[in-house]
């Protein structure tokens, strides 16, 4: 708790004109999100698109404030100054509070916090006893505080917020029409996370260049000899990419390594987005056909635990033959150099 309490001296001294029951919301938020603004997603967003129509723009605005508990206010005109578009903001909030386990006892006995701000007199302690007495209801904000600075904020993950220069990407680039992403970068980086987090988001399909590998027939030694030669780029350029591209639906069979044989056959209909990820995606006879080119990242140390619970053995065989492809191929192909954004991946 001495964290929270830190945050919340923070929130008051950057916010002076703040009441006590400005406080109480902060540790409202913080111990239970904000999910009880939800009546259903159409009316979320309705008064989410009311509020972004009232607030300004500002790209260098503070993006988010700290609520603890791995929860934030995100700021609405910092948002749309970085080109995010409203339905993407009410989705993160909603998933936010989906995600959401509430502590209200945790909240009850944080509600002794605000005695160590300075509110003139017994102001703290009087209102604590009557809010509690109430059941510890929600509440809004002070007249004094809304006043003072117009907020205006949704309460979302830590995770998400840190996504957002890559959503901020993807809403600017989709107001030019179908967008096809992809996302490379070494093993065990979190790109099928970032994927499957794209897919929570924008309900996009998210397609796998595991799917893609050699068979074992095609897995000669001047085939591996080549950089991201490790990948069917063709068969996944005739019956996936190609198709998207000309907006049409893509139809495949993805081939299982473990099994030794393809899966059942998968229909991609072509939609507005398109999210394709894992190494060897950007090859250089693939990577234009992407409008935003994502490098995802992470440290050795976190790469090779994540690669160790994936199975016995599983480690060293990455170590003595797919990383040393993969890095042949990220170095001859200057992969990194091509994305348009970057992107640690050392957070689940």
């Amino acid at each position: 708790m001495e964290y929270l309490a830190q945050l919340l001296k923070e929130h008051f001294n950057n916010h002076p004109d703040m009441e006590v029951r400005d406080a109480v919301k902060f540790l409202y938020q913080s111990y239970l999100g904000g999910g009880h603004l939800i009546v259903d997603e159409g009316a979320a967003l309705t008064r989410l698109e009311e509020e972004w129509s009232r607030v300004e723009g500002d790209p260098d605005a503070p993006l988010a404030e700290p609520l603890g508990h791995g929860r934030s206010r995100l700021h609405l005109n910092a948002c749309k100054g970085k080109g995010l578009s409203p339905a993407t903001v009410c989705r993160l909030f909603l998933l936010s509070a989906r995600e959401t386990v509430p502590d209200r006892e945790g909240f009850r006995q944080a509600l002794e916090l605000v005695r160590s701000l300075p509110f003139p007199g017994e102001m703290a302690e009087r209102y604590r006893t009557e809010y509690q007495a109430q059941g510890c209801p929600m509440v809004s904000h002070s007249e004094a505080y809304r006043t003072a600075y117009a907020p205006a904020y949704r309460i979302v993950s830590d995770y998400y917020i840190g996504l957002i220069p890559v959503l901020a990407a993807v809403d600017r680039a989709l107001q030019n029409g179908p967008l096809r992403v992809a996302i490379d970068g070494p093993c065990a980086s979190g790109k099928s996370t970032l994927g499957q987090a794209l897919v929570r988001i924008y309900g996009c399909p998210l397609l796998h260049m595991d799917d893609f590998f050699l068979r074992p027939d095609q897995r000669t030694e001047a085939r591996l000899a080549q950089p991201g030669g490790n990948v069917d780029a063709e068969r996944f350029f005739e019956e996936v990419l190609g198709p998207l591209c000309r907006n049409q639906a893509a139809r495949y069979r993805p081939w299982r390594c473990r099994d030794g044989g393809f899966g059942p056959e998968c229909t991609v209909a072509s939609g507005p987005l398109i999210v394709v990820e894992g190494s060897y995606s950007l090859r250089p006879d693939l990577r234009e056909a992407y409008g935003l080119r994502i490098w995802v990242e992470a440290p050795w140390p976190v790469r090779e635990q994540r690669l160790a619970q994936r199975g016995p053995g599983c480690l060293e065989r990455f170590k003595q033959v797919w990383v040393p492809l993969e890095n042949q191929y990220f170095q001859a192909c200057r992969v990194k150099e091509c994305c348009h954004i970057t992107v640690s991946g050392d957070k689940p």
